[in-house]
């Protein structure tokens, strides 16, 4: 092998070193440039998704913020409509409700246990009912409730009278079909489940009316009528039924139990027209004095409270 050829070997071999290794560095430097360019993405990415997070949350808290003007808009708005099914609704609710919590006391009053089966009865009976017609008019079914919805501003003031009369009306033939369910002779209770005040007993039962009221108002305005609660809206009528229970588990020893002046006028009327123990109509103003005032409280302070 002559020099030449050996020179030209050594050439090759060395081009093929300095080609080798410059493409090894092209490789390294590609590498390099990939992982600038990941990196910059990745950094782009969380700097979006911070912002994104940011956005998120100033987006949430402004859908907060919608839903709660937006139930107090439809507030208002219900307030500004009367509907004639609102008030048949009632008519019928509190019939079946006089009915319902009557006729559980007329069966079973002054027996061992009776006032934990009535307070049930009636809590039941108004948890059921308003689930019943709340998509007719909010199922009230108390013209305590009533006025306290129209005081607030959720319910037009002829919205309320109809109600009101409705319920009253609803009341009396509850207690009318009483009569023929149960006949006076086999009335545990005397008198329809009237309401009835003790014997120097006009405070007592006054302020037991005042009190329990505000706590069936106050649940129903924390449960039912404040934005803020609608996440848990579809629970409202249960609380609503453990406040009407929880009530007549501390009233009914005392007077019954009214906190809702048309279910005690209904039985009392009645009773004074066909009952031969008619009863007096000297204590009904406590029925409706305690209510009311007691509603009208509740209702201050929960929209007191709500702004």
């Amino acid at each position: 092998m002559t020099s030449r050829t050996i020179a030209l070997i050594v050439l090759a071999a060395a081009v093929g070193t300095f080609a080798e290794e410059g493409a090894t560095e092209e490789e390294d430097n590609l590498e390099d440039i990939s992982l600038l360019q990941n990196a910059k993405v990745q950094g782009h990415s969380n700097r979006n998704s911070f912002y994104s997070s940011s956005d998120g949350a100033q987006k949430m808290q402004e859908q907060e913020q919608s839903a709660i003007q937006k139930g107090q808009n439809q507030g208002r708005s219900a307030a500004d409509e009367f509907s004639g099914k609102a008030a048949l609704a009632e008519f019928i609710a509190m019939t079946l409700f006089v009915v319902i919590g009557c006729g559980s006391a007329m069966g079973v009053a002054n027996e061992a246990g009776w006032v934990l089966q009535v307070a049930l009865t009636f809590g039941f009976a108004i948890t059921s009912l308003a689930y019943a017609i709340g998509s007719y008019s909010g199922g009230q079914i108390n013209c305590a409730v009533t006025l306290a919805l129209v005081v607030a501003g959720h319910l037009h003031v002829m919205q309320g009278l109809a109600n009101f009369v409705a319920q009253l009306f609803g009341a009396i033939l509850g207690a009318l079909i009483l009569t023929v369910i149960c006949p006076e002779d086999q009335d545990k209770t005397g008198g329809l489940g009237a309401n009835s005040v003790p014997e120097n007993g006009t405070l007592r039962a006054l302020t037991g009316e005042v009190v329990m009221t505000f706590l069936l108002v106050f649940v129903i305005f924390e449960t039912a009528v404040n934005p803020a609660a609608s996440p848990n809206a579809t629970m409202a009528a249960l609380a609503i039924g453990f406040a009407v229970f929880l009530a007549h588990s501390v009233l009914i020893p005392i007077d019954g139990c009214s906190i809702n002046p048309t279910r005690s006028f209904g039985p009392a009327l009645v009773r004074k027209i066909l009952y031969k123990k008619s009863g007096s109509f000297a204590d009904q103003w406590v029925f409706w004095v305690g209510p009311l005032l007691g509603a009208v409280l509740a209702a201050g302070v929960s929209m007191s409270l709500m702004t």
